[in-house]
């Protein structure tokens, strides 16, 4: 096909011919010719009525060049220069999405496959739905053009009715996998935390709702649906027990997915660089020893006369010691007080450090920390000698030597457990790891009504405000528990949600209770304990199992007289505990006692705790109220508070609900 030539915009005069082909658009000039591959050119070449003569508009990446023509018949042309760049560009067009499609059938869309899918059909859009294509060549493109546009323009809800027709799909697909995976058939929410797989994603799961039978299934379903092989799927627990349990559950699900603890992963990080196993410090297993050590150290150390005045004007502003002391006395109750703050304070400053988060605390607590670092280098001192590290360590040199990639992780679903209870310190190694991956996912199970660990780093906005920390995300809840009646659900719900920090959630009770779930009764005898046992032994069934709780260890019966109750009433299966130990454990019965004015604890923790730990909240006694809240959770049956004479505010607000 050839045109006579006019003129040539941007292009040198003297244009003497143009031809078109196969290959594409050829400008000849009396000095040279250019050509215009179809594959050069960013859509197809388009023909406009001039003033004078038609032109030519050519598309090209770096602008567009004009050339005006005689004699033309433009709809012809205009329908064969189509044709040709089609022919150049379709089985790109068709590939591309054809690609995009079989992504989109196979993985839930994302916020990640989302971004790539917008991010892919913009790019071709520019290409592709910029102009207007012959009606004579509709059967060239046909439904891979219409599915370029229908990706380019999704609203909202287009997104969600196609997240949600997958969703329904895989549950129909895999119906059978989640009657069986977990021992009993999982809920329709359960299922559908399954098979949501978004790079970042928090599933909210109260008490009792079944949260380890879906980290079982979702490392099952990541497997079985060929997402992930086993060997790229980390499941996180917070302690060891948990870890165990786990595990074992993953063993009987026939699943070869590793369980750790974050500990257990630090170790294996350090190994895996160094060659070595590390060696853990006595220190760090062994309160009492290293108070003691803390406490020789600082004696050591007083033999300089500067740090001994150091130590002793700390003393005097901080501990109340007598102001006219002019020795510091070692066997005093001040100086206990501060070997066990200095215990405390050594991995907090050691995480604030590791984080860069020290700059606050340097400027504020000078007077202190001329006392401590001086400690703390006799520590780390300690620690080399012993060729040892401690759990800071742990955590801090893994997480160093993964962001310098000296560590390559093949996780590319990491599944974390008791969300919640996770430090700024742990999340900045998961956040390490998953940076290391294209597609790192990241599936968080908790629950913010029982974060009750702030004293021990704790940072309960690391759920309640997920997404802020960790990028888009689906949060979404368990609506089912199956460990207690609907009335102490919603008694315990409307307690612990006082607080209008934490998130509201829609949970249904699977059991039906045979009366109250909860019962307060006035502790007026002498051993209302021992009162309440004998009568459960005498109407709760045969080895039904009792748990005692109490705010503070103080408050739990001595082991002699517990010991003589299991004794004595050899047909319950009793336990006591601390409302933190309690946590993930349950019971048939449960008694709750020591509940006086000592609960909620108002105890103040000492300032430079206080500026190491993450940040409080504002409503009253947040975390006591969370910790109660387990506490009455614990019974699957009923639960009992053995209310004293003088109870606490939370009995006198429960009361008020019943």
């Amino acid at each position: 096909m050839q045109f006579k030539v006019h003129t040539l915009s941007r292009i040198t005069d003297g244009i003497t011919a143009m031809t078109i082909s196969t290959k594409g658009i050829v400008i000849e000039g009396k000095q040279a010719k250019k050509l215009y591959t179809w594959q050069m050119q960013q859509q197809p070449p388009l023909m406009l009525e001039g003033k004078i003569t038609p032109k030519l508009q050519i598309f090209m990446p770096d602008g567009r060049v004009k050339v005006r023509i005689k004699n033309c018949d433009i709809a012809l042309a205009q329908f064969e220069l189509q044709k040709l760049w089609l022919n150049a560009h379709i089985s790109r067009l068709r590939n591309s999405i054809s690609k995009l499609e079989a992504l989109l059938e196979r993985r839930y869309l994302s916020h990640g496959l989302l971004k790539t899918a917008k991010s892919k059909a913009k790019e071709l859009s520019g290409h592709w739905l910029t102009w207007s294509l012959d009606h004579r060549l509709e059967a060239y493109l046909a439904q891979t053009r219409y599915t370029l546009e229908e990706i380019h323009t999704w609203q909202r809800q287009d997104i969600d009715d196609f997240r949600e027709a997958f969703i329904t799909k895989q549950l129909n697909d895999y119906e059978a996998f989640f009657d069986n995976i977990a021992g009993q058939p999982l809920t329709i929410a359960q299922r559908r935390a399954c098979v949501v797989v978004d790079e970042r994603q928090l599933l909210l799961a109260g008490a009792g709702t079944g949260k380890t039978s879906v980290m079982i299934a979702k490392a099952g379903y990541l497997t079985t649906a060929g997402i992930a092989d086993a060997s790229q799927v980390l499941m996180l627990a917070y302690g060891k027990e948990a870890a165990k349990e786990m595990q074992s559950r993953l063993s009987s699900a026939q699943l070869s997915v590793a369980c750790r603890t974050f500990h257990s992963l630090g170790i294996y990080i350090l190994t895996e660089v160094e060659g070595r196993t590390p060696k853990l410090s006595q220190l760090s297993n062994d309160e009492m020893q290293k108070r003691q050590f803390i406490h020789e150290t600082l004696q050591s150390l007083c033999q300089d006369s500067a740090f001994h005045r150091n130590l002793l004007t700390l003393l005097k502003s901080n501990f109340n010691e007598d102001r006219g002391s002019t020795r510091v006395d070692f066997s005093s109750p001040h100086l206990t007080r501060l070997v066990k703050q200095f215990s405390d304070l050594i991995g907090m400053y050691k995480q604030a450090r590791s984080l860069g988060n020290l700059q606050h605390i340097e400027a504020e607590f000078e007077h202190y920390l001329v006392v401590f670092r001086p400690l703390l280098t006799e520590y780390q001192l300690y620690l080399n000698n012993e060729q040892a590290i401690d759990y800071d360590d742990m955590i801090s040199h893994a997480t160093k030597y993964v962001k310098a990639e000296q560590f390559k992780s093949n996780w590319s679903h990491i599944l974390v457990d008791e969300f919640q209870d996770i430090s700024p310190a742990r999340a900045e190694l998961v956040n390490a790891l998953l940076t290391q991956r294209a597609r790192g996912h990241l599936f968080a199970v908790g629950d913010d009504w029982q974060s009750i660990y702030r004293f021990s780093g704790a940072d309960l906005s690391l759920t309640t405000h997920f997404s802020q920390h960790f990028g888009p995300s689906t949060v979404m809840q368990l609506d089912k528990t199956f460990r207690y009646p609907q009335d102490l659900l919603d008694l315990a719900s409307d307690f612990v949600c006082q607080n209008p920090q934490q998130i509201v959630k829609q949970v249904r009770a699977q059991i039906i209770g045979d009366g109250p779930s909860l019962v307060i009764e006035a502790q007026d005898q002498n051993d209302a304990l021992q009162v309440k046992l004998a009568e459960l032994e005498m109407f709760a069934p045969p080895r039904s199992t009792v748990m005692i709780l109490a705010r503070y260890h103080k408050q739990l019966p001595s082991k002699e007289y517990l010991a003589q109750q299991k004794s004595q009433f050899n047909g319950l299966q009793i336990s006591a505990m601390t409302f933190h130990a309690a946590k993930g454990r349950e019971a048939d019965y449960t008694i709750i006692i020591g509940l006086d004015t000592s609960v909620p604890s108002t105890q103040k923790t000492d300032q430079i705790i206080e500026a190491l730990l993450p940040a409080s909240e504002a409503f009253p006694y947040a975390e006591e109220r969370r910790l109660f809240y387990v506490a009455l959770t614990r019974a699957k049956k009923r639960a009992f508070i053995l209310s004293p004479k003088q109870p606490s505010r939370f009995i006198t607000e429960i009361a008020e609900q019943l």
